[in-house]
């Protein structure tokens, strides 16, 4: 499959599928994180029109397999209920690293060196959204998590703890 074409249809099928999540929930938090995601795919897909001149026919056998995960997500009723921004953030999150994956997978497969560097360029733009949207995912669930948590939860442990017991 031509690795532009098969980048700009997982874009546009990203953005759909985070505009259709936008529109159907009642959250306005969440809605306004699914339509940054949707901007954000939006963005890699005219990334990916200005580099079609450059690299108009180039196909890799190992995108013939690939998927597209936001078709595969939009047919899945579960995972089209958030009710959330960290549920918003973890089904982003976990669909951006299969998308990452696919690109990675293509890139060590691919012999050609022109395409494998057009793959593995892909493969940091998606690195990137990743890294974003898990300091993203990470601050959204901070009041989740507190430092005493780890502290005092063990506490059993450490019942002689500075003591000389023998």
């Amino acid at each position: 499959m031509q690795v532009l074409r098969f980048a700009q249809e997982i874009d546009r099928s990203g953005q759909r599928f985070y505009e259709e999540m936008a529109a159907r929930t009642e959250h306005a938090g969440v809605r306004k994180i699914f339509h940054m995601l949707a901007q954000d795919e939006a963005r890699l897909a005219s990334r990916m029109e200005q580099r079609v001149g450059e690299m108009d026919a180039c196909d890799s056998p190992t995108l013939d397999q690939g998927i597209n995960i936001f078709e595969q997500l939009r047919r899945q009723e579960a995972h089209l209920a958030v009710a959330d921004d960290v549920a918003a953030y973890r089904l982003a999150l976990d669909a951006e690293r299969e998308v990452l994956s696919q690109y990675e997978l293509a890139a060590t497969a691919e012999e050609n060196p022109t395409l494998r560097k057009l793959l593995a360029d892909i493969a940091e733009d998606e690195r990137q959204i990743l890294q974003e949207l898990q300091e993203l995912y990470d601050f959204a669930s901070t009041p989740n998590r507190f430092l005493a948590w780890g502290e005092f939860s063990n506490l059993g442990e450490f019942h002689n703890f500075g003591r000389n017991v023998d």
